[in-house]
């Protein structure tokens, strides 16, 4: 069996962590593993998962080391780690690794390892001080100078990183002050998360999120990185919005079609469709029981792809389907909502695409040399030329042959495929999966 676009996130200490933030959604996972207080991933799970994941032949050979806190391994585990994954290796063949990390073990051996084996390290913190205060020890010590310290190590050594944010309470009100903390500190690299998690029922935790607070979060991010005026401050949200609006595929799961490209696997071998996943229910087996590949291809696999895919019917005539694809399904059902109930975020994801594209078909329009214009300009004419591969086409319900929506057409501009409608009421609903 090949799985050519898998990735695979790996928890090799699974919930365990040295800090203790109260949003926290995964630690909750100990309660499946009743009586463990110290998962550690063993060897051999290490050597089967790196050999069954190599067997699916991935055309990017890439996993993601989480948490609770992957360090607390130890630095001796992560040198093992390389050597499985070169004994699975072919010729000429490269892994590559990312560790999501609190920064608190970092240290020059940590750090010069990390750069030395290219490792993307993802750090996490949420802003200034003030903002960071759910990130705390057990003692209730805050950590925002340990995470700050940790990054001056990491651009000491030359290795690559970027911060993880979490967007909760504590900072959703202040936008321009997480993003300034960016630029302050020379953070280039940043992806946000919102705080959605459910606290019983459909009742969410005193640090989550509403959807209009996320969508005004959003949209003011994106007004900030436009105020800033400099294309080399990167946050994840914005790159994929940039692929949708110039009819690229998105990176980001939360903006595809479905959710069969990522996996999950624990401490202990287990198997689960992904980390907001990790349930009985969507358990599917255990890699020193059965392979990966039989695995991707048995019931609770399919199941959880089938109900992550489903649109609900409130979504099927939005304008703005193609885009989100109804949320992410986590955004759904973790919260109670049944399968034809509107998504949690869905005003949210309306008001940023409303706002977003439409600042992005002012700037097109705006002469100038400011550095954001020039950099739109730069990589529309880019997209034009094919130099990303082909643009995502209209769905399966077009009259012939999928016809390629220009990715230079705004949505207020005249639809490129001829209706002599806007583009927005006609084949932008439709876009949906690449061609």
């Amino acid at each position: 069996m090949r799985k050519p676009h898998l990735g695979i996130l790996v928890k090799p200490a699974s919930w365990d962590c040295n800090m203790a933030c109260d949003y926290c959604y995964y630690r909750g996972v100990g309660a499946l593993y009743e009586g463990v207080e110290r998962p550690r991933m063993s060897p051999q799970v290490l050597d089967a998962l790196c050999q069954q994941y190599r067997e699916l032949e991935p055309s990017e050979m890439k996993i993601g080391w989480q948490g609770g806190e992957p360090t607390l391994m130890g630095l001796e585990f992560f040198p093992e780690l390389i050597k499985a994954e070169t004994r699975h290796a072919r010729p000429g063949e490269c892994w590559g690794n990312s560790l999501q990390t609190n920064g608190v073990l970092l240290n020059d051996d940590w750090c010069a390892f990390l750069a030395r084996n290219r490792f993307l390290v993802g750090l996490s913190v949420d802003g200034p001080a003030q903002l960071n205060r759910i990130r705390t020890f057990p003692n209730g010590r805050p950590t925002h100078e340990v995470a700050l310290r940790a990054a001056d190590l990491l651009k000491k050594h030359g290795c690559e990183f970027n911060i993880l944010v979490v967007i909760s309470a504590a900072n959703v009100e202040h936008p321009e002050e997480v993003f300034r903390f960016m630029v302050e500190n020379e953070f280039h690299f940043c992806q946000v998360i919102p705080c959605t998690e459910p606290g019983g029922g459909r009742e969410l935790t005193e640090h989550s999120i509403s959807a209009d607070q996320y969508g005004r979060f959003m949209t003011r991010l994106f007004d900030a990185w436009v105020d800033n005026d400099d294309p080399g401050f990167y946050v994840r949200d914005i790159d994929n919005w940039l692929h949708l609006y110039y009819g690229l595929s998105p990176e980001c799961c939360e903006y595809r079609r479905d959710c069969s490209n990522l996996i999950t696997i624990e401490w202990n071998g287990d198997v689960y469709p992904c980390d907001f996943w990790v349930s009985k229910r969507y358990r599917m087996g255990n890699v020193l029981e059965r392979t990966l590949a039989q695995m991707l291809q048995s019931r609770p696999w399919r199941r959880f792809v089938a109900d992550a895919q489903h649109r609900p019917a409130v979504c099927r005539d939005c304008e703005w389907l193609w885009a989100c694809q109804a949320g992410c399904y986590r955004h759904r059902a973790k919260l109670g909502l049944g399968a034809d109930q509107r998504p949690y975020l869905c005003s949210a994801k309306k008001r940023i695409f409303s706002h977003v594209f439409r600042k992005l078909d002012e700037l097109r329009a705006r002469p100038g040399t400011a550095r954001l214009c020039k950099f739109l300009s730069e990589l529309e004419q880019k997209v034009s030329a094919g130099a990303f591969g082909r643009p995502l086409s209209a769905g399966p319900d077009s009259a012939s042959e999928p016809r390629s929506v220009a990715p230079a057409s705004g949505r207020n501009d005249l639809c490129p495929c001829g209706s002599g409608r806007k583009f927005k009421n006609c084949c932008m609903k439709r876009v949906g999966a690449p061609g």
